[in-house]
């Protein structure tokens, strides 16, 4: 089955999506064998976490597969800078945990501009597709 693209200026168009669940099994799995690992040899709180953070993961994926593509247009982005700026603002949260505040308020700062930056890229991707 062929995917159909058209090119708009905005972004890319395609009919419906296709093999979303597979990142979200394999997640899951990866956190499954963890658990299983940890329940074996370690502790069993953070193997319960494990195991029970995986539960969600599955059944999103077997939704996703079994949920039929809806046809409709779907708005594809090309290369994105404001997903890239707001992981970057993330990680930098996330390391201020342990780095320290500044590191936290500069991370948090750069990725409240990215997620703005976000919004204003997908509506103007929209009113272009829309047209």
């Amino acid at each position: 089955m062929a995917l159909k693209v058209g090119r708009t200026g905005g972004g890319d168009v395609s009919r419906g999506p296709k093999g979303g669940g597979g990142p979200l099994l394999a997640w899951a799995c990866l956190q499954l064998a963890l658990g299983t690992m940890l329940a074996l040899w370690g502790e069993q709180v953070p193997a319960l976490l494990f195991l029970s953070g995986a539960i969600p993961l599955l059944l999103l994926s077997a939704w996703n597969r079994v949920r039929p593509p809806t046809g409709n247009p779907r708005l594809l982005a090309r290369v994105s800078v404001p997903v890239v700026v707001l992981a970057a603002g993330t990680a930098a949260v996330a390391v201020g945990f342990t780095a320290g505040l500044w590191l936290s308020l500069i991370g948090a700062e750069l990725a409240a501009f990215a997620v703005v930056w976000l919004v204003r890229e997908i509506v103007a991707e929209r009113r272009t597709v829309g047209r």
